[in-house]
């Protein structure tokens, strides 16, 4: 099960990272209609994060080597649901830093994205 996690997230960590780099300025359009929702949309940003999240830490509980970073960053994961999902005031200051003019910051979270796909695949395919 903790390969198909892996798999799961590589794959996962690619497809977005891939698409931040791409089209920052849709990703920052789609993080402002969930501001405009307020506490709801912080809900929006948990339930979008949450499920991963909840993969990983359920089947990929490994806590050695390059297969720990997943398991950190399915925990870090859950800690940023739990945060848009118990505190939704802090959500929305938080989605107050998305705006057009600082689209780009979406690439940059999608090379990092593209980082953690590369790590959680290289395992994978050195076997």
């Amino acid at each position: 099960m903790e390969l198909a996690i892996q798999k799961l997230a590589a794959l996962t960590f690619f497809l977005i990272g891939l698409s931040h780099v791409l089209q920052p300025r849709a990703w920052a359009e789609f993080f402002l209609l969930f501001r405009r929702q307020g506490e709801a949309g912080s809900f929006l940003v948990a339930f979008l994060h949450f499920p991963l999240a909840a993969l990983i830490v359920a089947f990929h509980e490994v806590w050695s080597g390059v297969p720990l970073v997943l398991t950190l960053t399915g925990w870090g994961l859950v800690v940023k649901g739990l945060l848009y999902l118990a505190y939704p005031k802090r959500g929305v200051r938080m989605l107050s830093r998305v705006s057009l003019e600082r689209a780009w910051e979406f690439r940059v979270a999608g090379v990092f994205s593209l980082a953690l796909s590369a790590l959680f695949a290289w395992p994978l395919l050195a076997r």
